[in-house]
């Protein structure tokens, strides 16, 4: 598996825990499950919405993209609900799905455009009619998943070539893009093969 990524994850100041989860999934024979979890809100309660959605994508990351936030859905019934994205990744057929409700944000460096769509909603309130987009991605597409306490400036200032690997891009945008008053994290995956 030609893949390496890199997570980086801080609570909003003043703040002991951060109410956002992600996951970072290998399932057999070629697959790779990565999901941005954001419970709404902050503290505890955020972060037990985030955990439940984690839960469910970790206990089948096989699943299709689509069942997996139906069944986070019905998980964080009676939570604060979250808002998430998820990336299903074939990395025999170099082919990437997505899936998104909310306002997880998402920068795709490619040779081709891969624009993923979210769609407006709340996990666990009120789930939208879901919505599956399918890539095909090159060697060295470098994918960014970032929660809203994180700028999207970067996408125009960050040249993902330079990074020396997906764990110090994700460390040095948290570090530079992460607003203070909200819980941030960022998600970085490279395909090299």
């Amino acid at each position: 598996m030609d893949v390496k990524w890199g997570a980086s994850n801080r609570p909003k100041q003043g703040q002991e825990i951060s109410g956002d989860a992600y996951v970072i999934e290998p399932f057999s024979p070629h697959g790779l499950a990565v999901s941005l979890i954001d419970g709404l809100g902050g503290g505890e309660a955020a972060a037990r919405a985030a955990a439940s959605a984690a839960a469910v994508i970790r206990s089948a990351p096989a699943q299709d993209p689509v069942e997996l936030m139906r069944r986070s859905h019905l998980a964080l019934r009676g939570t604060r609900g979250a808002v998430m994205a998820l990336l299903s990744y074939n990395l025999q057929h170099r082919s990437v799905s997505f899936v998104g409700v909310g306002n997880i944000g998402v920068q795709v460096y490619s040779a081709v455009p891969i624009k993923p769509i979210s769609k407006n909603g709340i996990v666990g309130y009120r789930l939208p009619s879901l919505l599956k987009l399918a890539y095909s991605y090159h060697p060295g597409d470098t994918f960014v998943l970032y929660s809203d306490g994180v700028s999207g400036h970067f996408a125009s200032e960050i040249d993902p070539e330079s990074a020396e690997d997906p764990q110090s891009m994700a460390e040095s945008i948290l570090r530079h893009y992460a607003k203070e008053h909200d819980d941030a994290s960022v998600v970085v995956v490279r395909v090299n093969g």
